[in-house]
């Protein structure tokens, strides 16, 4: 599980996944929103759940411009709206999204996450992302910016 962020810019960073990657950040985003917000959800250890805890905000604003790109490329989407049924069981979480009280967490923007992302992406499907990220090595490891369990 993981929610990919490329570069730091929101907006490029979900124009740069592939459909089949786009297309399941928002699943799994969904699933960290939840494990995040619903006590005893499953992904309590994982560390991208870790990373996100005390960012709902910022984890629901990544999931508006994850599903955001999906319509654009044409496709239909159900995953938004129930990502924000479930930040709407923590109002203030809600309200600090819907009025654009946004902070996002200290390791966004950090190059070396980043670029872990577009390693990973490379990994994955070189044919696909050696073009985007055409000077990034293939063979890092994922920077997670908390301790492990």
């Amino acid at each position: 599980m993981q929610t990919f962020l490329p570069y730091p810019d929101l907006a490029a960073s979900m124009a740069v996944l592939d459909d089949k990657r786009l297309g399941k950040q928002r699943v799994e985003t969904l699933q960290v929103m939840k494990a995040v917000t619903v006590a005893g959800y499953g992904w309590q250890s994982h560390p991208v759940t870790r990373m996100w805890r005390g960012h709902r905000p910022a984890l629901m604003e990544y999931q508006e411009a994850t599903c955001a790109e999906w319509m654009r490329r044409g496709f239909a989407d159900t995953c938004f709206e129930k990502t924000l049924a479930i930040i709407a069981e923590v109002p203030e979480d809600l309200a600090a999204y819907t009025e654009g009280r946004i902070t996002r967490p200290p390791w966004w923007g950090r190059p070396e996450l980043h670029l872990s992302h577009r390693s990973k992406l490379l990994a994955k499907a070189p044919e696909l992302y050696r073009p985007a990220f055409p000077g990034d090595p293939d063979d890092l490891d994922y920077v997670w910016p908390v301790t492990s369990a």
